[in-house]
């Protein structure tokens, strides 16, 4: 009795729990199927509700706790057209946990704990589902010893009318699969369902491994992240009809990347729609073989779209495609992606006009970031080196008829300097042209034949000249990337208006990362159309004006120099945000200033109607400290007073400023009677003279540590002394030993002609340091100007304290050198030419003279 009154209890708990968790569900309109969506995922209930609508057409249960699905849980619901249980703890399906379900068209099995046993899936449990077309029934198999099971190929063999099955599976196909005679399209490979990832099990693809399928018309196959041991190469043999084959992201433990390209064999002188077989990876060492592409399968197979990317592929015999008469490859192909690979091909001389002439139905073709030595695409290649190849005026490029995409960014070989016209021939169609980080180096002359296109993209070259008539030949364009492009300011400065006149129909212009100081405002105006406007990551410190733009939605300023926007500019900015109310601003990155003269900004910033990307950007207060503009919006009372208070400090400061500096002119005055005076004598004529060479014992004092004593004393020496006949005073050599290093310094710098001060680290820490660099800078006199010549070692830490010494001294006196290698003759000849020059100290007493 006691055990019946407990059975009741746990019925009604149960019960209550269902109907509790049906309450939760949430039930609208079933667009696609016509009755109602329930959805019930995420409510934590452990059984099927009974209580959903007889119209229910598509029932999501996912993310619950659902253990078993029981005999006639979906009894009722006749309707149901999506059934997806994913994501539950089931492990059990009883006989007829399916009845009822005649009409359903796609179940969702995912995330079980089924082990695929008799018990845990009965041999008619899917009987009921004679309508299903969808299955994807799939686990993680990591829970399995080995990693090894046989899915119950009887149970799956009943779904007669299946189309699409997406199955675990890390065996054979056993015979029960025969029976699948609709079926179109496996997934066998590595799959996202949920947003949770579903490994492949299938190991060792053998001639038998797919055999079942040999009399059923499929005409997809998915293998992709496949770990293959091993594999046959006639696995393919089963499927004489495949259209789509999907290799991608495998892992080949053994053979290599040519002889997966053999298993394609079987397709010969077939028609397919796709082949992809990007990201292979190989245990393999990467040698030349390895990754070479043999096209004598590839070339017999009319198919319209071939994906090879990133699969490190370094030959490509093109003769095979491009040599008449054409194979079935180059007839047919409409769509190519070799991109990421480190082709450098193969192609004869007479054939290359012909690339892609010969492709007549090729309609999207990407050969981009072929990245031989993994060179990396975003370094800007382009040097005038490479302007020293000769073509011919004009260049012709044939197309492809039908092509209407183009990519060729960042390939390895640089194109150079464009000295002659170009000629696009049969591009009609072409829409979208990638020619980015090419090693372009300067558009002098102008591009014919893409009078269509719509696209073009030239970042990554260097375009500091170009012809302001270039985009005459593009009318029809759309969006223009230039970005990191070194353009020259100057150009657009005074030619922008002209260069950009002829794009009537451009919508988005990207002149982002090219170091632009200035604009014009008027730069703009006649790109009515433009909607998108990219000036971010340059060195901008004012804003164009954009009042023309009216379709503009979007304006980028992100990262530049932007510290304030003027009255006049805010005002542009509200005027644009009125005629285009979608209009936003991208002002993040750069770091404004919150001080009382920006004010009337920091207030606009908050009250402004103009869309901001941000309601906060960073700020430095007047003290340095950084800050934000909201934090200051925050105190704005506070920050107000103290801008008052800023002001009278200011006032009385700049009264008491003016009286210190009358004291310190009269000061300088008095102290410097005698230089004044000279000063004044060598203005006027009277008897100022230069020292003269004649004057000094030695050419030059050389100062240095004790840690490059070798390096001065030999090479130094030998270079400067023995091969220039410079004469040099060196401490090691010409100062008696015990004596006063300070006193020599001094004696040295008073008989030495030029000073010649080697900066190293260990200088810097030395007793002397200051003394000596002071002395330096005492020794140039109005009679003994620029007498100092500095070398700064490359690993030196320059600090801020060194401003006082180096300022001193001119550009042209401070050489920088590397102590760790050899220095050039061109080094040496330069600092024995510094040390020689009278330039300088002659032209300083002309000024005086004057």
């Amino acid at each position: 009795m006691v055990y019946q009154i407990l059975g009741i209890l746990l019925g009604l708990s149960v019960t209550l729990q269902t109907l509790r968790a049906s309450k939760k569900c949430l039930e609208t309109v079933d667009a696609q199927y016509g009755g109602l969506h329930a959805n019930c995922s995420h409510i934590k209930t452990s059984r099927v509700p009974e209580d959903l609508p007889d119209n229910t057409t598509t029932l999501d249960l996912t993310f619950n706790n659902i253990k078993t699905l029981y005999n006639n849980d979906f009894k009722y619901l006749t309707q149901l057209r999506y059934l997806d249980v994913s994501f539950n703890p089931i492990d059990t399906l009883q006989e007829f946990s399916f009845h009822g379900l005649d009409s359903l068209l796609v179940l969702e099995f995912n995330g079980h704990n089924l082990n695929y046993t008799d018990i845990s899936m009965p041999l008619e449990v899917f009987t009921p589902l004679q309508s299903l077309t969808n299955l994807s029934l799939r686990s993680y198999i990591s829970r399995f010893p080995n990693r090894h099971f046989i899915i119950p190929d009887r149970v799956i063999g009943s779904l007669t009318k299946l189309t699409r099955l997406n199955i675990d599976m890390s065996s054979d196909f056993h015979s029960g699969f025969s029976n699948l005679t609709e079926l179109k399209e496996l997934i066998v490979g590595g799959t996202w369902k949920g947003g949770k990832w579903f490994q492949c099990e299938l190991s060792l693809l053998t001639k038998t491994t797919f055999k079942v399928f040999s009399n059923i018309s499929i005409r997809l196959l998915q293998l992709n992240s496949c770990i293959i041991k091993s594999f046959d190469e006639d696995f393919l043999q089963p499927f004489p009809n495949l259209k789509t084959l999907l290799l991608n992201n495998i892992t080949m433990k053994n053979g290599n990347f040519s002889r997966l390209i053999q298993v394609l064999h079987v397709f010969e002188y077939k028609n397919m729609t796709e082949i992809s077989i990007n990201r292979v990876v190989t245990f393999l060492p990467y040698v030349g073989f390895n990754r070479r592409l043999d096209l004598q399968s590839l070339s017999k197979i009319c198919l319209e779209t071939l994906d090879l990317s990133q699969n490190v592929i370094n030959i490509i015999d093109l003769d095979v495609l491009f040599t008449p008469p054409y194979p079935l490859l180059t007839r047919c192909i409409r769509r190519f992606d070799f991109s990421a690979n480190r082709i450098t091909g193969t192609i004869s001389l007479h054939l290359a006009p012909l690339l892609f002439a010969a492709t007549s139905m090729l309609e999207e073709a990407d050969l981009s970031d072929q990245m031989i030595f993994s060179f990396n695409k975003y370094i800007i290649r382009a040097t005038p080196s490479d302007a020293h190849r000769n073509f011919p005026d004009p260049i012709p490029i044939f197309i492809a008829s039908n092509l209407r995409r183009l990519n060729v960014a960042g390939l390895p070989h640089e194109i150079g300097e464009l000295k002659v016209d170009v000629v696009f021939i049969f591009a009609n169609n072409l829409k979208y042209l990638n020619i980015s980080y090419c090693g372009l180096y300067n558009l002098k002359r102008k591009v014919f034949g893409l009078g269509n296109l719509e696209i073009l993209d030239v970042s990554g070259n260097s375009l500091r000249i170009m012809n302001v008539a270039l985009l005459d030949e593009f009318p029809n364009l759309k969006t223009l990337h230039v970005s990191n492009a070194l353009l020259d300011n100057d150009f657009l400065a005074q030619n922008g208006r002209r260069f950009f006149s002829a794009l009537k129909k451009l919508e988005n212009l990207d002149l982002s990362s090219n170091g632009l100081v200035y604009l014009p405002n008027e730069l703009f105006n006649s790109m009515v159309t433009l909607k998108v406007l990219n000036l971010a990551q340059n060195n901008l410190i004012t804003i164009p004006d954009v009042t023309q733009l009216v379709k503009l939605n979007s304006l980028y300023l992100n990262h530049n120099a932007i510290t304030t926007l003027s009255h006049q500019t805010r005002d542009m900015l509200e005027k644009t945000s009125e005629n285009n109310k979608t209009f936003q601003l991208h002002l993040w990155g750069n770091t404004f200033i919150c001080t009382c003269e920006a004010i009337p900004f920091l207030l606009w910033l908050e009250e402004t109607r103009v869309n901001l990307d941000r309601a906060n950007y960073s700020c430095v207060e007047s003290s340095g400290i950084p800050t934000s503009t909201k934090a200051v919006y925050n105190q704005w009372t506070s920050f107000t007073r103290k801008c008052v208070s800023s002001f009278l400090l200011n006032l009385t400061i700049g009264g008491f400023s003016i009286i210190a500096l009358t004291l310190i002119v009269a000061f300088v005055f008095i102290k410097n009677k005698m230089k004044l005076k000279l000063l004044l004598l060598r203005m006027i004529g009277k008897n100022v003279y230069p020292k003269k060479r004649n004057d000094f014992v030695y050419d030059a004092f050389i100062i240095y540590t004790d840690s490059i004593s070798g390096w001065v004393c030999n090479e130094l020496r030998n270079e400067l002394e023995t091969n220039r006949g410079i004469k040099l005073n060196l401490r090691d050599r010409d100062h008696l030993p015990g004596g006063s290093r300070a006193d020599d310094l001094l004696d040295a710098i008073r008989d030495s002609w030029k000073i010649v001060l080697i900066l190293t680290e260990d200088f810097l820490r030395s007793d002397l340091a200051y003394f000596t660099m002071c002395n330096c800078l005492s020794s140039v006199t109005l009679t003994t100007p620029q007498r100092l010549i500095v070398l700064i070692d490359h690993q030196i830490n320059l600090t801020a304290n060194l401003d006082f010494f180096l300022e001193t001294v001119t550009e042209d006196s401070i050489l920088y050198v590397d102590l760790r290698y050899p220095l050039t003759v061109a080094f040496w000849e330069r600092i024995s030419n510094t040390i020689k020059s009278k330039k300088a100290i002659n032209e300083e007493c002309k000024m005086g003279l004057n």
